[in-house]
């Protein structure tokens, strides 16, 4: 009766592996492709949570930055997005950092891109016009961040050339997860200044049961050039780990600030000054050899 007992034992253990490998399975036989696709109508888009991570060698602090908001969709795709993010102020920062820095980090940031046009608040690039809360991109700058980029997260899963070349990518697949590493100059190809640098990221890609994606978690190092407190330049190491979660199925509308209230970034009074944005001040001394 124990030998019984143990083999119904192994074949219970077997039946519940296979069981689970056909779950596995069929978690992935959808086209995540091929699902995006399908959201892709005017007044349809996905609601955005992210968590982005910061550390930075030779600093004992985490930055850590959240963003909320919707991303819209058009017939062809992405059309729009309104994102506003903020600075979480952890009581290591509240010690460490002056009270400026603080309530800089606490001020809001919110970015609303509406087909080529993207419009900044929060943005700090010296005094604003009068009555003006909008920096806007689009003209003569064509892009406020890097090409796809949204929040802080370098990989756009909601293209579906850049989200089929993700999947493509991945060596490993379980129940509803991809994970790989990809090198983000492969998957930003278009020429143009504002494309992403070229950083190896490793990504943990999650979809639903239709296929969609509902969570992405990417980590990658950059090299950085950071202004210190005592005025120097130095190259410091940055690793990031941003998590973004979707949530689909809404109803998006995204609309442009009112124009009485945008200034564009050249039009901004610091850029008017020489040294490109950088205020020229003659000392009393220098004022001879200036003239």
């Amino acid at each position: 009766m124990k030998r019984l007992n143990v083999l119904a034992v192994l074949f219970g253990m077997l039946a519940a592996l296979l069981a689970g490998a056909g779950a596995a399975h069929a978690a992935s036989s959808a086209d995540p492709v091929h699902a995006l696709r399908q959201q892709f109508a005017a007044g349809r888009g996905v609601l955005v949570s992210e968590t982005a991570r910061t550390s930075i060698s030779g600093d004992k602090q985490t930055y850590i930055r959240r963003t909320t908001g919707r991303i819209g969709f058009g017939k062809s795709g992405v059309v729009g997005y309104d994102l506003t993010s903020r600075g979480v102020i952890t009581p290591g920062l509240q010690a460490a950092l002056p009270a400026e820095e603080l309530e800089a980090m606490r001020t809001p940031f919110r970015a609303v891109n509406v087909g080529r046009y993207t419009y900044v608040q929060g943005f700090q690039w010296g005094p604003m016009p009068e009555g003006k809360t909008w920096v806007t991109f689009g003209k003569d700058n064509p892009s406020w961040q890097d090409y796809g980029q949204r929040g802080d997260q370098l990989i756009d899963v909601l293209s579906p050339a850049r989200l089929r070349f993700v999947i493509s990518k991945a060596s490993s697949l379980r129940s509803g997860e991809y994970r790989g590493t990809l090198k983000t100059q492969n998957l930003y190809s278009e020429p143009g200044a504002f494309n992403p640098e070229n950083h190896t990221v490793s990504f943990r890609l999650f979809v639903d049961k239709a296929g969609l994606p509902v969570r992405l978690i990417t980590r990658y190092s950059s090299k950085e050039e950071d202004y210190t407190r005592d005025g120097e330049w130095v190259s410091r190491i940055h690793r990031n780990v941003v998590d973004t979660r979707y949530r689909w199925h809404a109803n998006v509308k995204i609309t442009a600030p009112p124009a009485s209230a945008i200034v564009e970034f050249n039009d901004l009074p610091a850029n008017r000054q020489p040294n490109f944005g950088i205020p020229l001040v003659i000392h009393p001394d220098d004022r001879a050899v200036a003239e």
